[in-house]
């Protein structure tokens, strides 16, 4: 495989405006197109939050699934196709620890997540961590860090069913 620097309007962005596409896909096997849209989850009691990371999200390419808290979080979660999480710690009725928490006791193979607090202490992020978090992010949070992270598990996930 060669790869070859092309411009790319689906990910046109001033901090990356070009993308690498393989021989393959230049010559019409567009191994990308192929697969399903990858759907994120992004769990967060706040909606500019919420906003900001589906509007990041979708701008990427990604599908955007939301909810306010952990249990309508984890309703998305049996009827939909989850790939990866972003889930705010505080929240309302279950936090995102006790989703983490339920989600992976209860999935065959969990989603990776990423967990976003206001509140970043060594004891929060133990708990996330235990909880099946990848990383535990302060608020504000690095937009660019939050989709290479998810393009990283993205990638994973994609060579390993090929």
């Amino acid at each position: 495989m060669i790869p070859v620097w092309v411009p790319d309007s689906r990910n046109h962005s001033p901090e990356n405006p070009y993308r690498v596409k393989s021989k393959e896909e230049l010559d019409g096997k567009n191994f990308e197109s192929s697969l399903p849209p990858v759907s994120i989850l992004v769990v967060d009691d706040s909606v500019d939050c919420r906003m900001i990371l589906r509007m990041a999200l979708e701008r990427e390419g990604y599908r955007c699934l939301e909810a306010e808290d952990g249990i309508a979080a984890l309703k998305l979660c049996q009827k939909k196709t989850i790939d990866f999480i972003i889930t705010d710690f505080q929240m309302p009725h279950m936090d995102g620890c006790e989703f983490l928490e339920v989600i992976s006791s209860a999935a065959v193979s969990c989603p990776p997540a990423v967990m976003v607090t206001g509140n970043l202490t060594d004891s929060v992020r133990m708990r996330a961590t235990h909880a099946g978090a990848l990383a535990v992010l302060s608020k504000p949070f690095d937009q660019r860090k939050i989709l290479q992270m998810v393009r990283e598990a993205v990638h994973r996930k994609q060579v390993a069913h090929h």
